[in-house]
């Protein structure tokens, strides 16, 4: 992928970055992530596309040596349904870089068929705990569908990080 393909994601996320802001605010009462938090990155499939992918590096390359070598030593211990590589210290390392997937994370939101997505932490008694009953939502939830493949991003390939970072065929 070019450059020119890597700015025109940056605008993409730009637009898509100040979506999510509005709809964090207007979910404000019913979200409790913070600076810390980190159960969401502590286990998941994390799907990404090739484009995500790419931009994840450009940050990852970007990281003082020392992250770097903490970022590598998790990647060797990575197993496919568990921690982000790139959580450090309950901190993503690559917070500019994250993919769509983690800007989205935290908030209820439509997606296939009408469903609702509601984020992990729901199980724990965290975002959205105090409306979420019985498997279901209870409040109108972002009514934008911000799955990846819907959001009009070009991409050739998704595929979960643990998949992309051990290079195991889609």
């Amino acid at each position: 992928m070019g450059e020119k393909t890597i700015l025109n994601y940056e605008q993409f996320l730009k637009e898509l970055d100040k979506r999510i802001a509005k709809y964090f605010k207007e979910h404000a009462d019913f979200i409790q992530c913070k600076a810390g938090c980190s159960a969401c990155c502590e286990k998941g499939d994390y799907p990404i596309s090739d484009i995500e992918l790419e931009y994840l590096m450009q940050g990852y390359i970007k990281l003082e040596n020392s992250i770097k070598k903490a970022v590598q030593e998790n990647i060797k211990n990575m197993e496919k349904g568990g921690a982000c590589p790139f959580l450090i210290n309950k901190r993503c390392a690559v917070y500019r870089y994250r993919p769509i997937i983690c800007r989205v994370h935290g908030l209820a939101y439509l997606c296939r068929g009408n469903t609702v997505k509601v984020p992990y932490c729901v199980h724990s008694g965290k975002n959205y705990a105090q409306v979420y009953k019985n498997g279901e939502i209870c409040i109108k939830p972002v009514q934008e569908n911000l799955d990846t493949t819907k959001l009009g991003l070009i991409y050739n390939e998704i595929r979960n990080l643990y998949d992309w970072l051990n290079h195991i065929p889609g």
